[in-house]
């Protein structure tokens, strides 16, 4: 076998393993919680992005301007008391738009550092202004290996949305390859709380990928059996969403 072919096996293999322990880790929690492992707590708002069409990728979202409408949840990683710090999550969720599948696109973002190697970092916040948010892993682009990442428009208002939950209105969107620099275009409007409860819905960026995108092997292979574990505990209000959906199609 070629060197590099050996490399690249080695790798997905060093994943696969390092994925079903986290899976193992994150099925156990979520059994425990009954529910989500991570992020058990959060809230939801609607969101417009607008775009820019600054981006230079070959991922539609990032290179045309246009607006979307989507949600986005709000939620601190670990649950810890609202006084302590925490990771900070974001579950941006975008419809895909025109020529792509139904299904809907899931960016994932958390609390890291800002540097070169800082935004492979997770880092606790005590607010969700406190910094920049990365989508920590990065994805296959025509670009090349591509992140994302959400800060704090100057100037935008903070306001409360739930227990230890301040958010910004507004939320540039950036992205960089690799290690360069950082690239804004778009912003995310954030708007109203909906229904004033928690999205019982699954983000995950596995099933749901961003169009112009694609995981790379062996981050699909340490991400899957984690999201694998968190899909196979449902959380609250979800069994009965999907009873009703069964209810109303047994129905037609």
């Amino acid at each position: 076998m070629p060197y590099t072919q050996l490399l690249r096996a080695a790798g997905r293999a060093t994943g696969a393993a390092a994925g079903l322990g986290l899976g193992a880790v994150f099925g156990a929690v979520a059994a425990l919680r009954h529910g989500r492992p991570l992020h058990p707590q959060g809230v939801t708002l609607r969101v417009t992005l607008l775009g820019e069409g600054a981006g230079r990728t070959g991922v539609p979202l990032l290179d045309d301007a246009g607006v979307s409408d989507g949600t986005v949840r709000v939620s601190r990683a670990m649950g810890l008391p609202p006084w302590l710090p925490d990771i900070y999550g974001v579950a941006l969720r975008l419809p895909q738009t025109a020529g792509y599948d139904e299904e809907p696109a899931d960016l994932l973002f958390a609390s890291t550092g800002d540097s070169r190697l800082g935004r492979f970092t997770l880092l606790l916040h005590s607010d969700l202004s406190d910094g920049p948010l990365t989508t920590l892993l990065p994805v296959r682009s025509p670009a090349g290996p591509l992140l994302l990442r959400l800060e704090p428009v100057p100037g935008s208002t903070v306001r409360e949305v739930g227990p230890s939950l301040r958010v910004p209105d507004r939320l540039s969107l950036s992205y960089a390859v690799g290690t360069g620099p950082w690239v804004p275009v778009a912003e995310v409007a954030v708007g109203a709380r909906i229904e004033g409860q928690d999205d019982p819905r699954r983000h995950d960026p596995v099933v749901h990928q961003l169009p112009g995108t694609e995981q790379y092997p062996v981050v699909r292979f340490l991400r899957e059996p984690a999201y694998a574990a968190a899909r196979h505990q449902k959380v609250p209000g979800e069994e009965a969403r999907e009873r009703g959906a069964t209810e109303a199609n047994s129905t037609r």
